[in-house]
């Protein structure tokens, strides 16, 4: 009894990569482009993240320097907003006095 085989179908056409590679190699070539790819983009994702490091200690470092100026800011209000600089400013540039006190009027609600 003969066994039936199929016959090889010829009317396949590979292209000119594939004929040039042994079988089985095209998946190595496929697997080492994709390490490749990976290589690449691991190189990138470290770049960037680099970059994004360097910004960010930026920005800290101007964060920090715009705290002191803050904290520097509300020294001086309230140096300049103490009742004692006020009243003395008010007597020295205005000419204002206080009242004596038989003129003082307090009015309750």
């Amino acid at each position: 009894m003969k066994a039936i085989l199929p016959k090889p179908n010829r009317l396949i056409k590979r292209g000119p990569l594939v004929e040039l590679l042994p079988r089985g190699s095209m998946s190595v070539l496929l697997l080492g482009l994709l390490v490749l790819g990976t290589a690449l983009g691991v190189v990138y994702t470290k770049y960037l993240n680099r970059n994004l490091h360097s910004e960010l200690q930026q920005l800290q470092a101007t964060r920090d320097q715009l705290h002191v100026e803050w904290t520097q800011l509300l020294l001086e209000q309230g140096t300049l907003g103490s009742d004692v600089r006020v009243e003395k400013v008010a007597r020295e540039t205005l000419g204002m006095i206080t009242a004596p006190s038989n003129q003082i009027v307090v009015i309750k609600p």
